[in-house]
């Protein structure tokens, strides 16, 4: 699954992070690196931290980190449905193998940037895995609640639909917690509870871990739906979502058709395999229940992008999964079309990742890198207003763009004094917003100029010509020129060098760090999925041991962070490491007691 993914930038040849939020989690993840975990712009602080803890192990830097997190998170979203699978054993190694194949080529959808999303997906489905055994142990149950929290951490809104999800399955279980109770089994040692305590444990936690966080946010925007949402755009903002929900619907039809009509197959099954496999249907029933309702409320609404849930619609390879698998028990015509039905899906699904490239150049980086050099040496408490301008239709995008990226050359320490205004060089010295009679501009023009008011009399105001062509030619005349296409319009700051352009992760460099970041979440994951997991199979151990080592990535950096260790840095993995030791050392201790017992504890 990870060759998969990593086919599209050596083909292509791209050295930086594919997807148009690649310089957003770059430059986070330098800012909080500097500053500490932030509650960050529209997601939490799970990706950052995961950024730098990856980032301190290999040495990959944070712009390389971001390069392979695409590829790798969705490798191991691929394996922690194969887990799901294994630990309800709802289907033989045929539908385990599938789950990974197909859920891994539908992450595509989110991969192509949308990191925060991947890794709560990530999170969650090795979260439902340790649901799914609940009654076999507490564990699991603890297990599942920390996944749950690391899963808010990495993306909140998600995991509020997450536990809606959860709730839903909660509900499905009911009536076998009553049946139990009345046979005579205490309710604490049903199902349905105890996966109410997990997820309360869960949300609990990232209330909890969002409470400590502390520190200010980013002015400004870092999104086009951001600028139109603070703008009050609501018709722009509704018009793109209706575009991006058509263009994904249309991109996935093919998996949402397949995995239906899988999902029909696999119901035509007299009874699902036991308990667990009853589970999984419920899982699969309620996510369809909540893709479907929240497509429409937020069509209906514009509370959020639509396409957002489509592309979380986990539900369809978990369920066409489960079809294959029914095909692979009908014979080896039905094997061989389960294959090809397999392959077909996969390919439509990849299309999500090989439509994306970087949202940032080589060159690009150089300017950026070199204008942060210029203003490093003026004082702490000057402000950064950045001018940009653009003549591209949808503008909020192309200036918010501009933003992301020139935030990944400034000093990270101020990172977060950074403003944006919009316009030529003579319409923002005089006061007055840039017209271009395009109403997206023009509002940019307005709002970032009313902001920036207040700081450009004492601001360093910079000119960069990638993001401002039609008025880099009268910044140089209006002001100095620090380095080739950057210019000082007003206030403090020095020349600097123009670097070479920024080469990014070479070819076999991202094969290298690819794998070994999964490596490394495998080694740090493996002994506490050992221990949440009793009872199943080697091969859902293995598969869920990436996605809990990224919980364990992300909720050590935090837990660090909370006590002074700098993320990413020699303390903050020391006590990464040792959280992952102490998951081995704990899987070690039970499964002696297991041993010796001859039951695994309730």
């Amino acid at each position: 699954m990870l060759a998969v993914y990593l086919v599209h930038p050596m083909l292509s040849g791209y050295r930086f992070p594919i997807g148009p939020d690649g310089p957003v989690y770059s430059w986070l993840a330098r800012w909080m690196g500097e500053v500490g975990l932030r509650d960050g712009p529209g997601a939490g602080p799970g990706v950052p931290a995961l950024t730098l803890t990856l980032s301190g192990a290999l040495r990959t830097g944070a712009v390389g980190a971001v390069t392979i997190l695409g590829p790798v998170l969705a490798a191991v979203c691929g394996l922690a449905a194969g887990a799901l699978v294994s630990t309800t054993e709802a289907s033989g190694r045929f539908g385990i193998v599938a789950a990974v194949l197909l859920t891994g080529s539908f992450t595509a959808y989110l991969a192509g940037g949308w990191l925060a999303n991947v890794t709560m997906v990530a999170l969650f489905l090795s979260g439902l895995a340790a649901l799914a055994v609940v009654e076999r142990s507490w564990r699991a149950v603890l297990a599942a609640a920390a996944l749950l929290a690391g899963a808010g951490l990495a993306h909140r809104v998600f995991l509020a639909i997450g536990l809606v999800i959860v709730g839903g399955v909660i509900l499905l279980h009911v009536r076998g917690a009553t049946r139990a109770f009345r046979g005579g089994r205490r309710l604490v040692d049903t199902a349905a509870v105890r996966m109410a305590l997990a997820a309360a444990g869960g949300a609990g936690g990232w209330l909890l871990g969002s409470a400590l966080l502390t520190g200010g946010s980013i002015p400004g925007d870092t999104s086009q739906d951001g600028f139109f949402r603070r703008a009050g755009l609501r018709a722009f903002l509704l018009d793109r979502y209706r575009e991006r929900l058509f263009g994904d619907l249309g991109r996935a039809i093919v998996p949402v058709a397949v995995g239906l009509g899988l999902g029909v197959a696999a119901a035509d099954e007299p009874e699902p395999h036991g308990p667990g496999g009853r589970y999984l249907v419920a899982v699969c029933w309620t996510w369809g229940a909540v893709t479907a309702i929240g497509i429409v409320v937020l069509a209906v609404t514009g509370w959020g992008p639509p396409n957002r849930i489509l592309q979380f619609a986990f539900f369809l390879p978990l369920v066409a999964a489960m079809g294959v698998a029914v095909l692979a028990r009908r014979g080896r015509a039905a094997a061989m079309a389960a294959v090809l039905v397999t392959g077909a899906v996969m390919v439509a699904s990849m299309v999500g990742w090989f439509r994306q490239s970087p949202a940032v150049t080589g060159q690009e980086l150089a300017q950026v890198a070199a204008a942060g050099r210029a203003v490093s040496s003026s004082p702490a408490d000057t402000p950064l207003v950045v001018l940009v301008d653009t003549a591209e239709p949808a503008a909020a995008y192309h200036v918010t763009r501009a933003g992301n990226v020139v935030r990944m050359g400034m000093p990270a320490e101020r990172i977060d004094e950074m403003r944006l205004a919009v316009g030529s060089p003579d319409d923002f010295l005089a006061g007055r917003p840039t017209r271009s009679g395009d109403p997206e501009h023009d509002a940019a023009s307005a709002l970032y100029l009313e902001e920036a008011r207040p700081l450009v009399d004492r601001a360093t105001v910079l000119v960069l010509e990638p993001f401002n062509v039609k008025g880099y030619e009268r910044a140089l005349a209006l002001g100095e020129e620090v380095a080739p296409g950057v210019v000082i319009l007003a206030g403090p700051g020095s020349t600097a060098t123009l670097p070479p352009p920024a080469e990014g992760v070479g070819r076999w460099a991202l094969v290298g760090w690819s794998a070994a970041a999964v490596l490394v979440l495998a080694a740090l994951g493996a002994g506490w999925s050992r221990w949440a997991l009793p009872g199943s199979a080697p091969i859902a151990v293995l598969s869920a041991a990436p996605s809990v080592g990224v919980a364990v990535a992300i909720l050590g950096a935090f837990a660090g962070d909370r006590f002074g260790l700098r993320p990413g840095a020699g303390g903050s993995l020391a006590l990464v490491v040792a959280i992952g030791v102490a998951g081995h050392v704990a899987a070690a201790r039970s499964g002696r007691r297991r041993h010796q017992g001859g039951l695994v504890p309730a």
